[in-house]
């Protein structure tokens, strides 16, 4: 599994962009330390719809494996 770390927590200029097919909001944004923009999920609405696709990184923060979330 290939998961990519997608909490909210790391996350800033945050605008919702679209649903994908499973409910789950897409957003734009751009993560703390860095200014290019990325299109993606926040792993705390992932976990409360596909809690196996989200792991707890060592650093704590959240990840989502995409391949499960439709």
């Amino acid at each position: 599994k290939a998961y990519a770390a997608s909490d909210i927590r790391l996350k800033r200029d945050i605008e919702r962009i679209d649903t994908l097919p499973s409910g789950l909001p897409v957003y734009r944004f751009k993560y703390l330390d860095h200014d290019a923009e990325y299109v993606g999920v926040m792993a705390q609405e992932a976990w409360l719809k596909f809690p196996e696709a989200v792991a707890v990184m060592d650093n704590g923060f959240l990840a989502v494996d995409y391949a499960q979330i439709g």
